[in-house]
């Protein structure tokens, strides 16, 4: 994100067991969990945006 670029929320429903296991995960590694949301999305995108060679989308497709 550049610094011009104003964060902004999102939103989504994972159990509770999850998101508990996540908040104690990222707290554990001293990470903030916004920042590692923000790192699974931006991975997710690459994979998904740029299609690999040969027509192949990836899993679930």
């Amino acid at each position: 994100m550049s610094e011009a670029e104003n964060p902004v929320f999102v939103r989504g429903r994972v159990p509770e067991s999850v998101r508990a296991r996540f908040k104690a995960t990222c707290a554990l590694e001293g990470r903030d969990m916004s920042d590692v949301l923000k790192e699974l999305i931006e991975k997710w995108l690459e994979e998904h945006e740029n299609p690999s060679p040969g027509g192949k989308k990836g899993k679930g497709d």
